[in-house]
């Protein structure tokens, strides 16, 4: 019985996001890419901007 699962099937990480509250109406998602070694990108770049945190919490979960 084989139960081992070859690499190619597994999802990577390509990416991940972080939360920054800027002000109370300031919301900001920051994306930093993985690299190929698994070690992330030293530069982050705003993906998103939104006026509440449901509003972002949303389209985070609307991503997944």
């Amino acid at each position: 019985m084989r139960t081992a699962m070859p690499f190619h099937q597994f999802q990577q990480i390509r990416h991940v996001d972080e939360v920054v509250e800027k002000a109370n109406d300031s919301w900001w998602v920051y994306r930093r890419n993985v690299n190929h070694n698994g070690a992330l990108s030293t530069v982050a770049r705003v993906v998103f901007f939104a006026r509440s945190k449901q509003a972002v919490d949303q389209w985070l979960t609307q991503r997944a």
